[in-house]
């Protein structure tokens, strides 16, 4: 079987519509069929890596748990945007799980190197 490497662009916040979270199901769904995933979170999507959130407030699946599963399903290859987490004031010991920070050169790089890219 031939391993296709998709990555999934991540840019929708956690709780404003179901996108965040439907993307991220689909992104389990592809590690669990030996897909070669990787997730890159961005904009608003890097909200959906911060700790302490609590879905059950808003009476919905907490992302942040979620994410958390990523491993899980053999997604091992996270990363985030390192200006998106600046512009909002995040470091990485505010995340759920380790995510590499890439900059905009090293974002390029990983679009370019995917056979398929899944916006949410």
């Amino acid at each position: 079987m031939m391993h296709k490497r998709i990555l999934f662009l991540l840019r929708q916040p956690p709780y404003a519509t179901s996108h965040a979270l439907e993307a991220l199901e689909t992104a389990l769904v592809a590690g669990v069929f030996d897909q070669q995933v990787s997730v890159l979170f961005r904009d608003e999507g890097v909200w959906q890596l911060v700790t302490g959130q609590d879905g059950a407030a808003l009476d919905c699946r907490t992302v942040g748990r979620v994410v958390q599963a990523l491993p899980e399903y053999d997604v091992s290859a996270i990363y985030v945007c390192a200006r998106s987490l600046a512009a909002r004031q995040l470091s990485l010991a505010d995340l759920v799980l380790p995510a590499v920070p890439l900059d905009p050169a090293e974002q390029a790089a990983l679009l370019a190197a995917q056979d398929a890219v899944v916006n949410d």
